[in-house]
């Protein structure tokens, strides 16, 4: 289980920019779960993401994962349970290297390096083959530098190397935002087949209400740092977008929805 605990943060402290984000928030997260979250811009939704991996710390509270405080972890220490798919797929990759040399990184994420194993050409067969559940002909381009991949290509691979080590939590922020709406849905069914196939619990932000919908076992809202909504099972597929929008209204003067 994945616990925060009355968590409290406020950013530029004892400036004019002061602001309190956070004020004792309570979230748990049950093993295997696959929790799509949704707010407006600046609603803390990312921010949670940031506190779990470490990039920033609770001013009060504590994050417990599997009954352990993760206060002591380094961020490095997390990251080998927890991986994270960022909006931009360069940050998940290494646009000038190869698709085996970024395989190759990422099968070595949190071992000893060695110069010689740079390159991981004892791997190919396997990289093949996890590149074949991804069905984008990728397997027969191990040598293209991944910045000549399409944008929905490279999302792609960026997820494959987030879960290449089995980690315990896998974070999506907003990882289908940047991506045209064809790519967008096959990320989506990606994600959806490769997370279930895993049995990984999963927090995905997004602006897209209907992956929203679509996808996951629980949705929650966010508003100004708090937890406005949460529904799971039958009460979350009984929601319409009707009924989000009606949420984002009832809470924000001005709603766009990425699409």
């Amino acid at each position: 289980m994945l616990r925060f605990d009355n968590i409290s943060k406020t950013f530029n402290v004892n400036t004019d920019a002061e602001f309190n984000l956070y004020n004792q928030l309570n979230l748990e997260v049950n093993d295997g779960e696959f929790v799509t979250i949704i707010g407006s811009n600046g609603s803390g939704k990312s921010t949670l993401f940031n506190l779990l991996c470490g990039q920033i710390a609770p001013d009060i509270g504590n994050i417990y994962f599997e009954d352990g405080s993760l206060a002591k972890k380094k961020t490095h220490e997390r990251f080998k349970e927890i991986s994270r798919v960022y909006q931009d797929p360069v940050s998940g990759t290494s646009p000038s290297l190869t698709i085996l040399e970024n395989l190759s990184l990422a099968f070595d994420k949190g071992k000893l390096m060695n110069f010689k194993k740079g390159v991981r050409f004892d791997q190919v067969e396997h990289f093949k083959e996890l590149l074949s559940e991804l069905d984008l002909g990728l397997e027969d381009k191990l040598h293209a530098k991944v910045g000549q991949l399409s944008g929905g290509q490279r999302q792609a691979l960026s997820l494959l190397m987030a879960l290449m080590n089995e980690p315990k939590v896998l974070l999506l922020d907003e990882h289908t935002a940047a991506l045209d709406p064809k790519s967008s849905e096959i990320i989506m069914k990606l994600t959806k087949k490769m997370v279930e196939s895993r049995r990984i619990t999963t927090m995905m932000v997004t602006h897209n209400l209907q992956h929203a919908l679509d996808y996951g076992t629980r949705i929650i809202m966010f508003h100004d740092g708090k937890i406005i909504f949460d529904a799971k099972g039958t009460d979350k597929k009984q929601l319409t977008r009707d009924d989000l929008i009606s949420l984002f209204m009832e809470h924000n003067d001005f709603f766009v929805e990425t699409v």
